[in-house]
């Protein structure tokens, strides 16, 4: 290992802003001063210095998006070094840039090194000699992510020393390195999220530096400068893709394969510095070198810390189970480190000990690690590679760890919904198919774990097969389940049982499949024959009108007919929503399919037809024209109740205060992608006196400490009443449905132990109206009052009381999954469910467990019943010694020759399955005129569950059409 040497000589520059003429000078600190200099060697006088454009030298102050941007283009046009690329403009119009770095021939070369590396990446067909020439002529590759958080500020002033040393040193060290690498640097990863860092820090800063990290420089205001402009974690986003920062990213990256990813962030200011590798759980699908290589690039880094004195640690708070970090990459090859910097926004913290730590060290921290990382790469490129090539040879052979399985995903008419899952499976590069016609095959896993034998995958699926050169990618987005090692487990159960808290620091589950709500299946199979390539279909959108039609029909199985009503309403058109299936003119219309009348438009003063088409055609849907209204038999005719006419929503949501941010943003970003209508955003402590008159559909996001006053109860309650729509996520449902404020009948599992049978009773009366049985015509039609009835509660078991159901409970809830995939049905005659299957996968990652005694409906509930097989049934009736008993499984009764499917991916404890089967993922209740509906937890996540997203589509477009009584204006 080459050992770095810096050269200590500068001092820091001030560490405030500009001083007038009304504010005295601070006092001076010692203690704040940071000696060393964090540009060692000599440098190209003609290459533009990063404090010249900044005013202050590197790392004594924060810089700004538009001073990142000034200073890598003044670089970039004096450096023969450098080459700029904008990849992605943020949502706020920002450019994101990467430069590539290196010598002067390696830059002239790129495409020939892109090819050398797209070669090696799938080498199917490659021979080991031509695999060795290209491995021999290949230089290192390099990526380095900075400030993905935009409050993680260091990481982006570290960039800019990091490109200046590299594009103009002229030490021989770094000119030899360069011809043997080439460094890619992303230095603001998130410019919204810094910029809105900056304005936050601004108004806090004050004349004197501040070392508390308590005060409010250091802590910030809502909603931080973390997250991008729609308030998401850009860390999260790299396996969905949902942003254009992300997209630009990882379309970039993905060209690239290189061999180190860098992803640099902060974490607590009384911390101290952390680099991979991370702990367990570690996820399966990674490339088994991956450790190894951590381990090499480990010992190398800390021997640079070691240099210094500076405390480091690794192993402990970080895993590498969720692959939708920038550690995506490790499963394309790459060895990914993350830096986590102790966060110090601006001037210092004071530790402990007493000690300050500088702003200016915090950046000499990450500056040190890309030096040492890039002294290791260029060591072991060559090693690398081979690693890399033998992988991909592995991967894509027949007795590969993946070389028999093939995902599924079964045809839908939710077009818009596949076509977002096949978008997403296209950003990472996957090798995706159609099947041709019909396939047969001997067995598959439903997503539920059922193993099904002789089955036929339909024509129009898309298949995946998981031999192909992306296969671990592959795996860890599609395969049901992510085992975890038994020792993980181990230590996951005593933390929860010691009262620490879970290990886990992401969600468990993250199937790609699963969070759309499409349906799918594993074969264990290679599946080859009866494909074609997948070519995304030319849309045939816009109006098909045929003669003398009377109305206007959009299929309502696809999540884009919401946005069309929206769209449609805000225009002035009136709307109405088919609540069953019915037949026009020889086509099936699913219940949900938006209807546009041209009875209801008798006085539209503009061209009708024109209006819809242009607007199906913007949605990319295709809108049938239809001349007749009657349908066959009993299907609903057009004139019928069935077709309701929906109201326009106006629509608020509340916002600041407790709210949790990604809920709030993940809804503003479904409003302006999936919607794009007018809508408020509401300070959450103006409900007790705003107007809320001026809107029928409010909003209160998940809150981490609902902050809802008696008086802004009493306001909400009486506007619901007069016709409103209250939706209320996580947080805020729990505080709506809290005994004391009486304010719905839905309730926290914990408040339900009084009187447990109701609630059974209600559970009951659903599954007895499901099994469309009625008892024996000999009872309905005697004329003697039978004897013998059958009720739900015959039963020689019965309900445990509540001091029990309360000791269960307690238990039960220290298991609690942190990000699993539940299994849920759903009442497929509620409106809140229109385009939505009969069994729906729903993420679930919060506390809040709702449950209804019946007053409130609950269309969508934990738990998916299956039938047990006749022989099972009877094996289980004999074990129980014939006796006749009701099976409970805690305050909810099992119907007979029935089991209770709950988890689908992820990890679920028995105590939490218990917990949670047969709760209430939503509730909707009337209350007067209007209307509350309660979610568990958010149905949009991240922007990547248009599953359960259709369900808050549903609620703000038809809830106040289909859920309350709105009066008549004449």
């Amino acid at each position: 290992m080459r050992l770095l040497t810096f050269l200590f000589i500068t001092a820091i520059g001030p560490a405030i802003g500009n001083i007038n003429a009304d504010t005295l000078k601070p006092t001076e600190s010692e203690a704040l001063k940071y000696p060393p200099s964090l540009l060692p060697g000599n440098y190209n006088p003609a290459i533009t210095t990063p404090s010249s454009v900044l005013g202050f030298p590197v790392g004594s102050r924060t810089s700004t998006t538009d001073q990142i941007v000034e200073i890598i283009t003044k670089i970039a046009s004096e450096s023969e070094r450098v080459s700029l690329t904008e990849y992605a403009r943020s949502h706020e119009g920002r450019p994101l840039h990467y430069l590539v770095i290196s010598s002067p021939e390696n830059l002239a070369r790129i495409p020939e090194v892109k090819a050398d590396l797209a070669r090696l990446a799938d080498p199917r067909g490659l021979s080991e000699a031509e695999g060795n020439t290209i491995i021999d002529r290949l230089p290192a590759v390099a990526w380095f992510g900075h400030s993905i958080h935009g409050n993680e500020a260091s990481g982006s002033d570290s960039a800019l020393i990091s490109i200046y040393h590299l594009a103009a040193s002229l030490d021989e060290d770094v000119v030899s390195m360069l011809e043997k690498e080439i460094v890619i640097i992303d230095p603001c990863m998130n410019p919204d999220g810094r910029t809105r860092f900056m304005k936050i820090m601004e108004e806090a800063r004050g004349v004197a530096p501040n070392v508390d990290d308590q005060s409010r420089l250091h802590t910030q205001s809502w909603p931080k400068g973390r997250y991008n402009h729609y308030l998401f974690d850009l860390n999260r986003d790299y396996i969905h893709g949902a942003h254009p920062e992300t997209r630009g990213k990882v379309a970039a990256m993905n060209e690239w394969y290189p061999q180190l990813v860098i992803d640099a962030h902060e974490q607590g200011a009384q911390s101290n510095y952390h680099f991979s590798p991370s702990r367990q759980p570690i996820n399966f699908n990674g490339p088994p070198q991956h450790e190894k290589w951590n381990e090499v690039f480990a010992k190398d880094q800390a021997s640079a810390f070691d240099q210094r004195g500076w405390p480091y640690f690794n192993g402990q708070n970080y895993d590498d189970l969720y692959p939708g970090y920038t550690n995506y990459s490790k499963y394309r090859g790459a060895v990914n480190i993350l830096y986590e910097q102790p966060g110090i926004d601006e001037d210092g913290v004071r530790r402990p000990d007493g000690s300050i730590l500088t702003y200016k060290e915090s950046v000499h921290h990450h500056l040190t690690s890309t030096l040492a990382n890039l002294y290791t790469l260029a060591e072991h490129s060559a090693e690398l590679y081979r690693d890399f090539l033998a992988d991909r040879r592995l991967v894509t052979s027949e007795s590969g760890p993946y070389g028999n399985r093939t995902f599924v995903v079964l045809p839908t008419r939710n077009e818009s919904r596949m076509l977002s899952f096949v978008r997403t499976m296209k950003m990472q590069g996957f090798e995706m198919f159609t099947a041709e016609g019909d396939i047969e095959v001997a067995s598959v896993t439903t997503q539920l774990g059922k193993n099904l034998s002789n089955m036929t995958i339909p024509r129009g699926s898309i298949v995946l097969p998981n031999r192909q050169p992306e296969a671990r990618l592959l795996s860890a987005m599609l395969e049901f389940d992510t085992p975890f090692t038994d020792g993980m487990m181990l230590e996951e159960r005593e933390s929860l049982l010691r009262g620490e808290g879970s290990m886990m620091y992401e969600d468990t589950a993250w199937n790609t499949t699963m969070l759309h709500g499409l349906e799918a299946w594993t074969v264990n199979a290679h599946i080859d024959q009866n494909l074609v390539h997948y070519q995304e279909a030319v849309v045939d959108s816009g109006l098909k009108d045929v003669d003398g039609s009377i109305g206007y029909i959009i299929n309502g199985d696809d999540d884009r007919s919401v946005g069309f009503a929206a769209r449609a309403m805000e225009s002035g058109i009136s709307v109405r929503v088919l609540q069953r299936a019915t037949r026009l003119d020889g086509n099936d219309w699913p219940r949900g399919s938006i209807v546009v009348s041209r009875n209801d438009h008798r006085t539209y003063d503009g061209d009708l037809a024109a209006d819809i088409g242009r607007l199906a055609d913007e949605l990319g849907l295709s809108i049938q024209g239809f001349a007749h209204g009657t349908a066959p038999g009993d299907l609903p005719d057009v004139g019928g109740r069935y077709f309701t006419r929906l109201v326009p929503p106006s629509i608020a949501f509340v916002s600041n205060g407790k709210v949790n941010p990604l809920d709030l943003g993940a809804m503003w970003h479904v409003m302006d992608t999936h919607l794009g209508i007018r809508h408020s955003q509401l300070v959450w402590k103006g409900l007790a006196k705003f107007d809320l008159r001026r809107y029928n559909v409010i909003v209160l996001p998940d809150s981490w400490e609902p902050e809802i006053s008696d008086a802004a109860l009493t306001r909400l309650s009486t506007w619901v009443k007069n016709g409103g729509t209250l939706i209320a996520n996580g947080g805020s449902a729990a505080a709506l449905s809290a005994v004391g404020r009486k304010f719905t009948s839905a309730r926290h599992i914990s408040d339900t132990f009084e009187n447990p049978g109701k609630y059974d009773l209600a559970l009951q009366r659903e599954w007895l109206a499901l099994q469309k049985t009625i008892p024996d015509d000999s009872q309905i039609w005697s004329n003697v009052v039978p004897q013998d009835v059958t009720y739900p509660w015959n039963s020689e078991s019965k309900s445990p009381g509540k001091d029990a159901l309360k000791k269960l409970d307690d238990w039960q809830k220290i298991f609690m999954p942190k990000g699993a995939v539940l299994a849920a049905r759903t009442d497929q005659k509620h409106w809140l469910t229109m385009g939505i299957g009969k069994q729906l996968p729903v993420l679930y990652r919060r506390p809040t467990v709702l449950m209804s005694d019946g007053s409130a409906d609950v269309p969508v509930r934990f738990g998916v019943l299956s039938r047990i097989g006749q022989e099972r049934w009877d094996q289980m009736q004999e074990e129980n010694e014939g006796k006749k008993s009701a099976r409970k499984i805690g305050w909810s009764t099992l119907p007979d020759q029935y089991e209770m499917n709950l988890r689908m991916s992820g990890l679920v404890w028995p105590e939490a399955a218990q917990r949670l089967v047969n709760t209430a993922y939503v509730t909707r209740e009337r209350k007067g005129n209007g209307q509350i509906i309660l979610f568990a937890y958010s149905p949009v996540f991240r922007g990547s569950t248009p599953g359960t997203g259709r369900l808050l589509l549903n609620a703000l477009i038809y809830g106040p059409g289909l859920g309350t009584s709105q009066a008549i204006i004449l």
